[in-house]
């Protein structure tokens, strides 16, 4: 099999996946987001500020 593709092709082929793909991956990390804040503090080790001690 003989490839007849050249670097600028695959160039735009991956940009246009990735422009086609970039709306669902923005909602998807917004979806995240909601839910973390949702869940409220310590649902998990994502960082931010520990949960208070009382010694």
């Amino acid at each position: 099999m003989v490839n007849t593709r050249t670097d600028t092709d695959l160039a735009a082929a991956v940009q246009n996946a990735l422009q086609a793909l970039l709306p669902q991956i923005r909602e998807e990390i917004r979806e995240e987001i909601r839910e973390e804040f949702r869940t409220g503090p310590g649902s998990s080790n994502a960082g931010g500020n520990p949960t208070p001690v009382t010694i």
